[in-house]
């Protein structure tokens, strides 16, 4: 009598055992990347970095008083993307900004937007697939969206013509978006990219994050979660790499990323740097957080800008 009740409890707790691992997991995925209106990034920026409200800001009105032409793009797999492109002088030079995760290239860029704007460039502001105008269930951390920055390319030099020269500047999953895209066959029009704060891959930025907030281990929460992403979002977390793109990427590439950094941590980037084949620079921001480089030392990274389009851009 006592054996059979011992083990009818221990299956009952390991039932409900397996149920909160599976819960947890389902949760884990959801949150990483289901879509959510509510965790868009937008006017709240300046509120997270209060101490740099004026650069911001500066940046947000200058976007305001731009006139912005919507563009559309469909991806490979059926979604309608959106854009906003910001005309500058004669077009033939172009950033695509692209943003990180659950924000916006509104948000994201606000800060340096006066820069590129001061250089001549225009401005393409994608909204990543799942992100603000754009369709799209899932976040697929650049593994889909590194096919739809391609689209953008070609769109972009369908439009401002084949002698466009373009930047593809990234910051965080939009860097690690930038770097995964560089792997691909890339247009000449693309002349250089700025990765800022990306990481090497969906599994170990997910590994990480994991570690650092709620203290768990990858086993079984990864394994159950990435279940989940390969029947629903179709990708699996560790088929895009970084590294990967940086062992046969041919395009010029400046990195950026805090030292003080504990969302994505700068040592992903060091890895990055090592191992790209392409001409290559980097700035290591004392001081600065998570895509906060240019916030904390403007001057440092313009200086790094300037160097790096001056060699990469004909009319920079």
């Amino acid at each position: 009598m006592f054996w059979t009740v011992f083990w009818a409890v221990a299956a009952v707790i390991v039932l409900i055992f397996a149920a909160l691992i599976i819960f947890i997991s389902k949760k884990l995925f959801e949150m990483a990347c289901v879509r959510g209106e509510k965790f868009v990034g937008g006017d709240g920026f300046e509120k997270q970095h209060e101490e740099y409200k004026d650069i911001i800001q500066s940046g947000r009105e200058l976007y305001e008083r731009q006139e912005k032409e919507d563009l559309w793009l469909q991806s490979d797999d059926g979604l309608k993307l959106h854009g906003e492109l910001l005309n500058n002088g004669s077009g033939k030079k172009l950033v695509i900004a692209v943003h990180g995760f659950r924000s916006s290239a509104k948000r994201d860029f606000a800060a340096i937007l006066p820069y590129y704007y001061e250089k001549g460039f225009s401005i393409l502001l994608i909204d990543q697939r799942a992100h603000g105008g754009s369709e799209g269930a899932y976040i697929t951390f650049g593994f889909y969206e590194r096919y739809d920055l391609c689209g953008w390319i070609k769109l972009a030099c369908e439009k401002l013509g084949n002698d466009v020269e373009i930047l593809l500047h990234g910051v965080s999953m939009g860097a690690s978006t930038v770097l995964m895209a560089s792997g691909l066959e890339l247009p000449q029009c693309v002349k250089g990219i700025v990765a800022d704060s990306g990481y090497v891959s969906p599994y170990d930025i997910f590994v990480h994050v994991l570690d650092r907030s709620f203290h768990a281990k990858p086993f079984p929460l990864m394994n159950i979660a990435g279940l989940m992403a390969k029947k629903k979002a179709k990708f699996d977390f560790k088929a895009a790499s970084t590294i990967d793109a940086m062992a046969v990427n041919t395009v010029p590439v400046l990195f950026v990323h805090g030292e003080d950094d504990d969302f994505v941590p700068i040592d992903m980037t060091e890895v990055n740097y090592e191992v790209c084949k392409a001409e290559k620079s980097i700035v290591r921001v004392k001081g600065a957080r998570h895509v906060c480089g240019y916030l904390v030392d403007k001057n440092a990274c313009e200086k790094a800008l300037d160097g790096f389009l001056a060699k990469t851009f004909e009319n920079a």
